[in-house]
This record gives C-alpha cells, structure tokens and sequence, in this order.
C-alpha cells in the first residue's frame, strides 16, 4: 500500500500529521511537501502528478474550507477515481463536503487514519486469498474497493 495525500497547501500541517501516522504503521506515502524534486509548474507538474499517482495505491485527501478553492484537489480525485483507488476524506474541522465526495469514508480524527490501514489491509488479504491464482489488481480492484469501502464504513460509524 501506498498513500497519496492530497491537500490545499494551507493544509500542509494537517497532511504532515496524516504522513507521520502513515508512517508509524509502516506506509508508504508521498506528500509533495515533503518532495524536493517539484519545480516548475504546468505541464511538468501535471506529468509529476500523474506519476506519483500512478505510483500509489490509495489516496487521503484532507479536506478543509480552503480546499473548495483548489484546482489541483480536484484533479488529484479525478485521476484516482478513474482507476477504482480507494479514496477517504480527513476532515480537518466539520467541513461541509462537496457532493462529490459525500460517498467516500471521512476520517474525523488521526485514529482514524490507523483504523482505515488496519481494514484496508484486511480486505486486500481477504480479496487475495479469494483469488490465489488469478488475482491481478487492476481486474480485482473495483471488487476490493467496494468491499473495502462497506468495511470501512461501517467501522467508521
């Protein structure tokens, strides 16, 4: 597994906390805050978007007030929705969420965070074990996805 962090930049705080849990539970996540290697903007940082999502398995996207001014959040969701990747929210106070991101789980605080690892794991096992032989993640993933969503759902209650 590996972790996507998406955030306005005002949020950089909050999606630091979010990479120190990631971190502590032994996932991998990228966070462009923390990435020395962006420069420039455009096209180029459009292309270094694109491969770090395509580098990872999972996206968070911390959500706040500011973020309704993002064009890069957005997109960011876009990409990872087209290809079935598991998507939460971390809500960083009682934000009201656009509609579009109403279906994925919120994750109301950083235990959350470790609650979403420990199902995400759990239904991936599960999902694996189901198809030993013929399991490639890009036919199952909208199988696991679901399945990780009504888990996590409901454990987040």
């Amino acid at each position: 597994m590996k972790v996507f962090i998406s955030h306005k930049q005002e949020d950089s705080l909050y999606a630091q906390l979010v990479k120190r849990q990631l971190d502590l539970l032994r996932v991998d996540s990228y966070l462009d805050v923390l990435d020395t290697s962006i420069n420039g903007g455009g096209e180029t940082l459009t292309d270094h978007i694109k491969a770090q999502l395509n580098s990872c398995t999972d996206i968070i996207v911390v959500m706040s007030e500011a973020t309704k001014y993002s064009w890069w959040v957005p997109f960011e969701i876009g990409m990872a929705a087209q290809t079935d990747m598991p998507t939460a929210t971390y809500l960083t106070s009682a934000v009201r969420l656009p509609d579009y991101l109403e279906y994925w789980p919120r994750l109301k605080s950083i235990s959350d965070v470790a609650t979403y690892v420990s199902v995400r794991r759990e239904v991936a096992d599960r999902i694996q074990k189901r198809y030993p032989y013929s399991y490639s993640q890009s036919i199952y993933r909208p199988i696991e996805t679901a399945a990780f969503y009504d888990e996590i759902k409901r454990k987040l209650r």
